[in-house]
């Protein structure tokens, strides 16, 4: 870390931590994330915390947002030099660095983003085993969880309505669960990101993806895919929005308490906004695009559930074989419990 980068974090941290008179100067954090300023992860989460914390704060606390990877493409390195003190973080872009966060995005463990977010949360708590494991190991203390509602596979060119259909199609995938599970249902996986679907689909690089509906018209798909399958539960993937554990450390009781509630309130609000999405952008797709939904009936449904049942045992086992505790945080998962949201 260089003698600039230290100075920045220790002067951030400074600022927030004096009291009295000096208490009222006004402090810039500056917050670093991958996606363009137009994604929903900035118009209704980055933005619904920071617009909360800065009233809380009395304008005391504001924010510098540096979209679209501008501070650097790994959130992780960036905010751990102190060239940021905030970051959304993307465990699938960054597997090595966050791979027991992967638990979140197995299938068949939420049905709603809220219902994931409040897992993910549960689990990520201070003394929870995703914290003590993984978030105090990269020196990130999170602030909200994100869930997305549980993906659909989607098309452009074929309907799928059984395994069969699914066979030898090339399926985008983002991280090793989603990649397992789309093999076991017999597709082929090819990693993608988000911000290269529309790409891979119209040069036929990919024939379709594991894909939250709601986040469709957003990136231009719309155009693209004309079919999906509704029912399965095939997991989906997470981010979370963080602040350096060595910031956070330095600051006072009342800041943690504006900071902490600013994360709630963007946690709640992100995750009703994307449930509300997955119904909305369906019904838009339907009425505008000629969009094809098929819903399994319940044998096929309960035949793509058995295919995909071992995913969750076989990530645990992998993470056991490189120390990582595996076993025990997808107990923890599975134990988990959540008021009806």
């Amino acid at each position: 870390m260089s003698h600039h980068f230290r100075r920045a974090a220790a002067a951030a941290v400074m600022a927030l931590a004096l009291h009295g008179a000096e208490a009222s100067a006004q402090t810039v954090f500056k917050i670093t994330q991958v996606f363009p300023s137009t994604h929903w992860h900035y118009t209704e989460g980055m933005k619904v915390f920071t617009d909360a914390a800065e009233a809380a704060s009395g304008g005391k606390i504001k924010f510098e947002v540096y979209h679209a990877g501008q501070l650097g493409k790994e959130t992780t390195t960036t905010v751990a030099s102190g060239l940021a003190q905030f970051g959304l973080f993307v465990p699938s872009y960054e597997p090595a660095k966050m791979p027991l966060t992967s638990v979140v995005e197995l299938p068949g463990f939420h049905s709603s983003a809220c219902e994931g977010a409040a897992k993910f949360a549960e689990l990520s708590r201070e003394g929870a085993p995703l914290y003590e494991e993984e978030f105090k190991r990269i020196g990130v203390k999170p602030l909200y969880m994100i869930v997305l509602a549980p993906y659909q596979v989607v098309t452009t060119n074929k309907k799928v309505a059984t395994l069969e259909d699914l066979a030898g199609l090339k399926i985008r995938a983002l991280g090793a669960a989603m990649d397992q599970s789309i093999r076991l249902l017999g597709g082929v996986p090819v990693r993608v990101t988000s911000n290269e679907m529309y790409d891979a689909l119209t040069r036929g690089t990919i024939d379709g993806g594991f894909w939250p509906i709601g986040s469709t018209r957003n990136v231009g798909l719309d155009k693209v895919f004309r079919y999906t399958v509704q029912g399965p539960q095939l997991g989906a993937g997470s981010t979370f929005f963080g602040i350096s554990l060595r910031v956070w450390n330095g600051l006072d009781d009342a800041t943690k308490k504006v900071l902490t509630d600013a994360g709630r309130k963007a946690e709640q609000h992100v995750c009703a906004y994307l449930d509300n999405a997955e119904k909305d952008v369906t019904e838009w797709l339907v009425k505008e695009r000629g969009f094809t939904v098929t819903k399994l009936p319940e044998a096929e449904l309960k035949r793509w559930h058995e295919r995909v049942a071992s995913v969750g045992e076989d990530w645990a086992k992998t993470m056991d074989s490189t120390n990582r505790p595996g076993t025990a945080l997808l107990k923890a998962l599975r134990e988990v419990k959540v008021p009806a949201r």
